[in-house]
Parts: C-alpha cells; structure tokens; sequence
C-alpha cells in the first residue's frame, strides 16, 4: 500500500471494525497491533440479561425483533437447574468465539485491501483503539477476566447464564465458561485459583458439563472507561486524532455500530457519536 488515508492503532474488536468500516468506503486502512490480531479482550473465549419486568421493556424496545419471556425451566440436559421452576429465555443474545471473530475480521479488512501490521508508520487520519492501556491515558482502567474453553459438543444450542456464568456454545464443539471481573490484580496473562472457582461454580449450574476435557484456560484485561460507556470521537489527549475504545463488557454487540459511527467522522467528518459516548 504506497499510500494510506487512515491508520487504526489497535488490533481488537474496535479498530477493526472502524477499520473495516473506512475500507468499506474505499479507504486505504491500515491497522498496526505490536501484539498482533485479536491478542487483547476481543482475543478472549466469551462474548458478552427484575425478569418480567425486563419483558415490558424488551417488548417495547426490540419492537418485535427479538423476545424476553419467562418460561418454564423443562428438563432438557441443556438447562440450568430452577429452584422456581422458572427460566428466561431470549432470542436477542447471540453466540460468538471473539478470538475466530475478530481474526476473520482482520481477514475482510485485508481482503478490502487493507493491512494489518504489527509495527509500521501511522499516516492519514489516526484512530487510537488500544484497549485498556489505551483507555488508561484518559482515566479509564483495565479489569481482568479469566475463562476457560471446554470440549463439549453443544452445538445448536442457546447460550446459558446462570450464578453470573456464561456459558457459550461454540460451533466447533466447544463451550466457553465465564468469567471472573478483577479490577485489583497482579499479573495480567495468567491464570490463579479463581478460574478453578468458576468451573466449579460451572459444573454445579450445568452438570453436563463436569468431565469435560478443559482445552484451555484464558486471561486477558478488558478496558473500562469512567462511565463505562465506549469512548468515541477526537482524542482527547492527542490533538487532531482519534479515539474507539472502552467498550466494557459490550464490545462485540457494539463494535458494527462504531465502525459506521468512527467512519463518519474520520472520513466525512459528520460527528454521529451519541452523547454519552463523546469525548
């Protein structure tokens, strides 16, 4: 690529959405990660609901896309166990392996003619989408989340929460159990005994699952702004530049909208950023 129109710094969920989004609109891109693709949160193993009165709400907000109900448990294997006999169910939350996802999205930004380095010259418009140290110049910070990826074949099956686990079926034929939320923590790519903790908790709340080979344990930090909302728009420490980061806990239901979003701006400069999430 002899010339560039913008650089994305960051290599998650974020940049490469923004910067798939810029190729989309024939944007040169070029994305630069010194860690490589998908090697912070978005490399992770689980994507990231009062119930009937969230049925209201959802009923009105979804305008019919998607349903919250409350249902009866039943007696399937694929159930977590109801001391009331009672489960909600619904059809909006998806299932997603964020570390296949954000790889096959490096993939399509390539694909547009895009590149995705680990080290290069930034040129063009500069978008800073570097996760939590990212998010710690303007007073945000990272909380840890350890998983773990079981051999389980519960292809075709819904996701399940329960006890504050996720549990997320992949159509590999593994199974994805978390996670733990640290805000204090020492070391940020290992592991310790509170991921032993959440398969316990895990194997308790969906029995299937006990025996299930553990293929591997994950930890990565994901990065959270002081509002918790995504922090979009100009930077606010780098004058002339940009900023898409700190979507906690959200970032791959997110991530589509602030491609189109951060594009806007940074190629048509029309600011559609909502007012919560700007800078």
């Amino acid at each position: 690529m002899t010339t560039v129109d913008v650089t994305v710094m960051g290599a998650g969920v974020f940049g490469l959405s923004v910067a798939y989004a810029c190729a989309r609109r024939g944007a040169r891109v070029r994305v630069i990660d010194p860690h490589g693709v998908a090697a912070g949160s978005g490399g992770g193993l689980v994507g990231v609901a009062l119930a009937r009165g969230r049925a209201e709400t959802a009923a009105d907000l979804w305008q019919g896309k998607a349903v919250w109900e409350v249902v009866p448990a039943g007696d399937a294997a694929w159930m977590p166990p109801s001391p009331t006999g009672l489960v909600v169910r619904d059809t909006l939350s998806a299932l997603i392996h964020p570390r296949r996802a954000t790889r096959a999205l490096a993939d399509a930004v390539v694909a547009l003619g895009g590149e995705v380095l680990t080290d290069g010259p930034a040129a063009g418009a500069v978008v800073w989408a570097t996760g939590w140290a990212g998010v710690q110049e303007i007073g945000g910070t990272g909380v840890k989340g350890q998983a773990a990826l079981l051999r389980y074949d519960a292809v075709g099956q819904p996701q399940l929460f329960a006890d504050a686990l996720h549990i997320i079926p992949h159509w590999d034929g593994t199974v994805a159990v978390g996670s733990t939320s640290e805000r204090e923590f020492d070391e940020t790519y290992s592991n310790d005994d509170q991921l032993d903790g959440i398969l316990m908790r895990a194997y308790a709340a969906f029995p299937v699952l006990a025996g299930a080979e553990v293929l591997e344990r994950w930890a990565g930090v994901r990065p959270r702004s002081r509002s918790r909302a995504p922090v979009l728009g100009h930077h606010p420490t780098r004058p002339g530049q940009f900023i898409a980061n700190g979507g906690f806990k959200i970032g791959f239901g997110m991530a589509p909208k602030v491609g189109e979003v951060m594009a806007d701006l940074v190629l048509d400069v029309h600011d559609k950023v909502p007012e919560g999430f700007a800078t």
